[in-house]
């Protein structure tokens, strides 16, 4: 039996009335994790050699975030939220920053998934849904603000790799 974090072993109850297909395939996926861990009771499978319990950041959003985080998005002023955030750059980004910080968190048993909730998701999760965030102006036609202003980057800094970069740490 392994440490690490399941994301569906405590939760499968208080979920039971929302189970969808996707549940079942988690509890199969689980099933058949079960099975590959490596070592004894208490000690942590290799994970190098199992990967990610999501294979992307998508399938993470779709089975787990989304129907974890859960919040009133539709007509409520103070939260803003793109069904389609996905089409959003920022929001691509931060939840892959979330999928990747979660499957590295999800192997310590002690303190990982408190790290994850209060650290990334709880900051993630709430630039995204601010008012006045990501998804401040876009529409049901889905309308995206600009990219930030900047001139031109010189190809020479373009080119610079970080340990030549003049804002690189000492």
């Amino acid at each position: 039996m392994s440490d690490e974090f399941d994301p569906g072993s405590d939760m499968d109850g208080a979920w039971s009335a929302d189970a969808s297909p996707a549940d079942s395939d988690r509890n199969e996926l689980q099933d058949s994790l079960a099975g590959d861990e490596a070592g004894g009771a208490g000690e942590r499978a290799d994970s190098d050699a199992r990967g990610p319990y999501y294979p992307n950041a998508y399938r993470f959003f779709a089975e787990f975030l989304a129907p974890a985080y859960r919040r009133k998005t539709i007509d409520h002023p103070a939260m803003r939220w793109c069904p389609s955030w996905f089409l959003h750059p920022e929001a691509r980004a931060r939840v892959d920053a979330l999928w990747r910080a979660w499957e590295y968190l999800r192997l310590d048993p002690a303190t990982g998934m408190s790290v994850w909730w209060k650290d990334h998701a709880d900051h993630h999760m709430s630039r995204l849904l601010s008012p006045d965030g990501t998804f401040k102006d876009c529409t049901p036609d889905h309308r995206q603000v600009h990219p930030l202003p900047s001139i031109a980057i010189p190809d020479e800094l373009l080119a610079l790799h970080t340990a030549d970069s003049p804002v690189s740490p000492a």
